[in-house]
């Protein structure tokens, strides 16, 4: 596929309501395959999480405007989730543009209002009842909020996260997703090496060569698949007719 697939601008908001599930790590390493992968189109990160963890690793490495920091906690609703909407609103006015937003966790209050801004809200869960019931949860009120405004998006993805390299049964998760509107991507096993590359952050190419790249190219590639070519957009508008 080449880089013409991203003609409609897409904005894929990485969130999870419960925390230590991998959203900053696979915001940045998700971010930084995009930029690999359309070099001639503009990929923003936007990290409204408070603590900054995704605006500080991709800060050094992105050129001016191409990340964005606009934490939304208690502090801060007003003005930056004004802001927020005025940024993406003007991202995706410009065809091939493509956000990656960020988010902390914490309760659902306006945090629903930053995934209705996006097409796409990927949402990372590891395998463990503890990390999965929530996540369900949090999918179930987004698929509320989705009914109560008569709204396909934002199109949910579920990354399985910190799987063991050796699990060969995803049925616990895909049970689980029967019970919401949301469909499996390809799982994320190994962190370490995404780990050991902190505090000096190098990308991608910090981490060559290991199974955890291989796997960020194969979510990438799917996002790409699906989520920026507009494939998904496509079969839900088919489903809706």
């Amino acid at each position: 596929m080449s880089e013409m697939a991203a003609q409609i601008a897409k904005a894929i908001f990485v969130g999870n309501i419960k925390g230590g599930v991998g959203k900053s790590t696979l915001t940045v390493y998700l971010t930084e395959y995009l930029r690999h992968r359309f070099k001639r189109q503009s990929v923003v990160l936007i990290d409204t999480d408070p603590q900054g963890t995704s605006f500080e690793l991709m800060e050094p490495k992105s050129k001016n405007g191409d990340v964005r920091f606009l934490p939304v906690g208690d502090r801060y609703d007003g003005v930056n989730m004004s802001t927020l909407d005025g940024v993406l609103r003007r991202l995706l006015a410009q065809n091939e543009n493509i956000a990656v937003v960020d988010t902390g966790a914490g309760k659902l209050g306006s945090f629903w209002q930053l995934a209705f801004l996006c097409n796409t809200l990927l949402v990372p869960t590891s395998m463990s009842w503890a990390d999965l019931r929530p996540t369900i949860d949090f999918i179930k009120e987004i698929d509320e909020r989705k009914s109560d405004l008569r709204s396909v998006t934002p199109h949910v993805v579920v990354v399985p996260n910190r799987v063991s390299p050796h699990q060969r049964n995803f049925q616990p998760i895909t049970d689980a997703l029967k019970e919401v509107n949301a469909i499996l991507a390809p799982p994320i096993s190994e962190l370490s090496a995404a780990r050991n590359s902190s505090p000096n952050f190098s990308g991608l190419d910090g981490v060559g060569g290991t199974r955890f790249h291989r796997e960020i190219e194969r979510l990438g590639e799917f996002l790409v698949e699906y989520v920026i070519s507009g494939e998904l957009d496509r079969i839900y508008a088919e489903t809706a007719n």
